[in-house]
């Protein structure tokens, strides 16, 4: 009896040292979507029993993307203004996308160089990294949104361990083995069967990514973080406890991993609430259906007459319409216009046919895990990229905003909500979905955890502690190419050597005769 009650108590001891509460700071990329699937795992890492705080530049602070009370508010950046409207204004993304541009390099370079502005006030905001100091966090979770890379000086300059999430998962960076022959890279419109000029062409920009990055500044460390040996942007990222990356080999393409890289598919989804209020009055008396709408959080200015051309066409749809838009609705029996939606719930309800959107990486994940075939209008960024894949696995289908005629938005949204291909595609895709990753934002926590008792190293792959000229093997490979260049200009030598023997003695042969 003495010896079970002792036994249960030193479980007990063993329990708790194991699930000591962490003191965690999240910093998401400085976009609204971001901080709702951060949100998530947030709560998720509250459940485990951790405190958790969240990074919310001013802006951003009143527009109530939070939602979960148990997650404390880490306020940074009052001279920021409203930084996603200036930087869309100063790289002109939505007057290039209405103008029927592509994107340019231009365009992406000009978005870098905003956003490392702004980064950089953050990080010489002395208030901001006191504040942070003064948590005392035992571990930093940082987005690794593309644009935002310069941040990760912070858990250098501050001595904290830290963690990586995000959906951009960069393979040299992370210095994981790949071959630009199957793997798409984001922007690009491509997917994993590339002709060959897609292949030359992912293969020269790989090449230029690595001896110019635009995204990060050489010298940040020593501006920051003066104090420190120097290094560089790269190399601190290769030191996270561990990569979890919003992705998986459903919705996107299977890539090679390390083992400390763990796809967790979309951290926004959840299961749906049930509809309360008018969304679940309008959603219930539609005896055909409904399709959603929704181009995400952003507030994209639609020209007067894309706002007409879909108005028009939802009015003629047999089934209703609930829109995510600043728009009166002119048929309030067919179409519910509002400027917030439960999209996660509406999505989730056996009446919604069709979801139409922009293609966002949160929006996608929602459609997939409630099989929701999905009509991709790509507008920006990854987008496009997006859009091409959901194609590509037979989830929805693609158009052109700008281009497509009221009747082929009628017929394509009938297309999709009673033609059962697509849908068929991605029940399949859910419900595996579903078995492989559970929750996402639970699994994304499950992790953060785990590193926090155990850490990251036994899961680090020698790769991630070379440096990348190494990793690259370019060392091997100059050193064959002397080898063989030596081996060439040898046998050349020795030719010319011969050839002079040789013609010396027909010429010597010549005189004597």
């Amino acid at each position: 009896m003495y010896v079970l009650k002792l036994l249960t108590l030193c479980f007990c001891v063993l329990y708790l040292t194991h699930t000591e509460s962490k003191k965690i700071v999240m910093f998401p990329g400085l976009i609204r979507s971001y901080f709702l699937y951060h949100a998530n795992i947030g709560q998720a890492l509250i459940d485990l029993g951790h405190e958790v705080w969240i990074c919310v530049p001013e802006f951003l602070s009143g527009k109530n993307l939070i939602k979960y009370k148990d997650i404390k508010i880490l306020k940074f950046g009052e001279t920021l203004g409203n930084m996603e409207a200036q930087v869309f204004k100063s790289a002109k993304i939505y007057d290039n996308f209405w103008d029927g541009n592509e994107i340019s390099i231009n365009e992406l370079l000009t978005t870098a160089v905003e956003f490392k502005k702004f980064i950089n006030l953050v990080l010489t905001d002395q208030t901001f990294i006191d504040n942070v100091k003064n948590i005392g966090p035992d571990l930093l979770v940082i987005d690794e949104f593309l644009y935002l890379r310069n941040i990760f000086v912070l858990p250098y300059k501050l001595d904290i361990p830290f963690v990586v999430v995000g959906c951009f998962h960069e393979l040299i960076l992370h210095r994981v083995p790949f071959s630009p022959a199957v793997e798409p890279k984001l922007p690009e419109k491509i997917n994993n069967r590339m002709s060959f000029m897609q292949r030359l062409s992912l293969t020269i920009r790989t090449i230029a990514e690595l001896i110019y990055d635009p995204f990060t500044d050489n010298d940040i460390v020593t501006r920051i973080a003066p104090e420190k040996p120097y290094t560089t942007i790269s190399d601190i990222i290769l030191k996270a406890e561990i990569f979890i990356v919003e992705l998986d080999h459903i919705l996107d393409y299977p890539r090679p991993m390390l083992p400390n890289t763990k796809l967790i598919g979309g951290s926004s989804v959840s299961e749906p609430k049930h509809l309360i209020g008018e969304f679940k009055e309008f959603v219930e008396k539609s005896t055909n259906g409904v399709v959603v709408v929704s181009f995400g959080g952003n507030d994209i200015p639609f020209p007067s007459h894309i706002i007409n051309k879909m108005v028009s066409a939802f009015k003629q749809l047999d089934l209703n319409v609930v829109w995510r838009a600043n728009v009166t609705s002119p048929a309030l029996d067919k179409l519910m216009t509002s400027l917030w939606i439960p999209q996660n719930d509406l999505l989730g309800h056996p009446k919604t046919k069709v979801f139409v959107s922009h293609c966002g990486k949160n929006g996608q994940y929602e459609a997939l895990y409630n099989a929701v075939p999905i009509l991709c209008f790509p507008i920006y960024g990854d987008q496009f990229y997006n859009s091409e894949r959901i194609r590509v696995k037979g989830f929805g289908l693609v158009g052109d905003i700008r281009k497509i005629s009221e009747e082929e938005l009628i017929t394509t949204i009938k297309e999709l909500a009673f033609d059962n291909k697509c849908k068929r595609h991605i029940e399949k895709a859910s419900i595996l979905f579903k078995e492989l990753y559970k929750v996402p934002s639970k699994e994304a926590a499950y992790w953060i955890d785990h590193v926090m008792k155990y850490g990251g190293d036994y899961m680090r792959s020698s790769g991630q502690e070379m440096p990348l000229y190494q990793f690259l093997l370019l060392d091997v490979i100059a050193f064959i190419a002397a080898v063989l260049s030596g081996v060439v200009v040898i046998f050349i030598l020795i030719a010319r050597l011969c050839y002079r023997r040789v013609f010396t003695k027909r010429t010597v042969k010549k005189k004597k005769e």
